[in-house]
């Protein structure tokens, strides 16, 4: 394939993946046909010529697996890779610093969807998801491309997660047969593996077998996990507020905590105000503000005031919310939560209504409110009827150490990143994509601290800017 590059030619030799280990390990500390899995065959990389008007020397790279039957082997090893950052739903990033020129561009067998990636030591992993739920692979080192041969497809529209074992990423994790089609499976750090089903029931598969939990889960939401056995689910749909921004007109109106570490595993819902839903496919579920306790942050809305950001508690209670837009099927699309302000307490980074001429928000605690420091007009995180929440997130992109919402523009052509200043928020930097974004923005610290970052777009591009290239 040929790689483009803004400012010069790349050319690559191709990697064919012809299977992965981790399948094969997961399957064997679970019960036979129950768990998702990956593919299953031994990791084998070979090299072909790809040609191109630039000799470049040949490219070879050798991974050795032995899959031992009498060695027994940790899941707790591996590691998950979504389409946003963290597992806690919030989409902040550690690190600083990143390269805005000379982005590397990948064509595409289609029009991308989603993308996942990971650093691997020097390097990077991408797989990128396409409309048609085919799946492809590319592994970039000092700016060279190599495509690797993933067997993995999703059905359409699917959320990929990437695994990883022992820093060899394995592959995506496939769902099980009646798994709800616009979520993603989640892998516990003790190897179970929790699914979302079309019957509106969550599952969590173990060595010991399969529990479901009928507990009424919104069909797209994402499975949060605060790394400690609890998980968190949007749950109790309703369709009393029909806006439909998100693919259908359910949304939320109860917020559902599984505590897994505990026998039997327990569960609780939080139920929002009457008349209320939850506007959004997960919270957020950090401590905001710094009392070791994690505080869950939801968009609210209801058709005569629109919507509002509310914290609530470990135990339920509201702490706090933010004035409401003021009219009905007005949306507010919460982002992260960080330090946006020096020497202050951490804020929520949001876009209101991102539709209609998209105004970036910073909001900061003020006793039970939640105050709009300043905003900034002209951005848009989120295409109208996308269950794709994933359009921005923030970190300290330009290596000063203030973070940065990074989110396109109206139109969708170009990334910014906003930053709070003494002159207010202000764009500090942006990057030309050409053609409009069709995925979740991907972003993570490689081994040196510094950045990548990473976008698909209409026009058949997967788009990375790395400060290693």
């Amino acid at each position: 394939m040929i790689v483009r590059k803004r400012q010069r030619k790349m050319i690559t030799k191709a990697i064919h993946l012809r299977g992965f280990l981790f399948g094969v390990i997961l399957l064997g500390l679970m019960i036979s046909g129950c768990a998702p899995s990956l593919t299953t065959e031994p990791v084998i990389f070979e090299t072909e010529p790809v040609k191109s008007v630039t000799e470049m020397p040949a490219l070879t790279m050798t991974i050795t697996s032995e899959i031992v039957d009498s060695v027994p082997l940790q899941v707790s090893q591996a590691e998950i890779f979504l389409t946003y950052p963290n597992l806690n739903g919030n989409r902040i990033v550690e690190g600083a610093g990143f390269q805005a020129d000379n982005p590397v561009e990948i064509p595409l067998m289609g029009k991308p969807v989603w993308v996942v990636a990971a650093a691997l030591d020097e390097s990077s992993i991408w797989y990128v998801a396409l409309e048609t739920g085919q799946i492809q692979a590319f592994q970039i080192q000092a700016g060279v491309v190599t495509e690797v041969k993933s067997p993995s497809a999703l059905p359409p529209g699917m959320p990929p997660v990437l695994v990883s074992l022992d820093d060899v990423p394995t592959g995506i994790l496939q769902p099980e047969a009646d798994a709800a089609i616009y979520t993603n499976p989640l892998l516990l750090q003790d190897g179970r593996v929790v699914f979302l089903r079309q019957d509106g029931s969550l599952s969590i598969i173990g060595p010991e077998g399969v529990d479901v939990f009928p507990i009424d889960v919104l069909p797209d939401a994402r499975i949060l996990s605060a790394g400690d056995g609890r998980l968190m689910v949007l749950s109790s749909p309703s369709d009393k507020y029909p806006h439909a921004i998100m693919g259908d007109a359910l949304e939320a109106t109860g917020i559902t905590i599984i505590d897994t570490a505990v026998d039997p595993v327990a569960v609780q819902e939080i139920k929002v105000a009457t008349g209320d839903v939850i506007e959004g496919l997960s919270p957020i579920w950090t401590d905001m503000d710094g009392d070791g306790q994690r505080e869950i942050i939801v968009t609210q809305s209801n058709a005569e005031s629109g919507s509002r950001i509310v914290v609530y508690g470990a135990d339920g209670n509201v702490l706090a919310q933010g004035d409401p837009i003021g009219e009905g099927f007005r949306w507010i699309h919460q982002v992260a939560v960080g330090q946006f302000i020096e020497g202050g307490v951490l804020e929520i980074a949001a876009v209101r209504t991102p539709h209609i001429g998209g105004v970036v928000q910073i909001y900061a605690l003020d006793g039970n409110r939640l105050v709009v420091v300043d905003s900034l007009s002209g951005f848009s995180s989120h295409r109208i009827g996308s269950r794709n929440l994933d359009g921005a997130l923030a970190g300290d992109f330009n290596g000063d150490g203030l973070v940065e919402l990074v989110v396109p523009d109206q139109v969708q052509t170009n990334l910014h990143g906003i930053q709070f200043t003494q002159e207010g928020l202000i764009s500090v930097w942006n990057v030309l994509l050409e053609s409009r974004l069709s995925t979740n923005l991907v972003s993570f610290k490689m081994a040196d601290g510094s950045l990548v970052l990473g976008a698909g777009t209409e026009d058949n591009l997967l788009i990375i800017w790395d400060a290693g290239n």
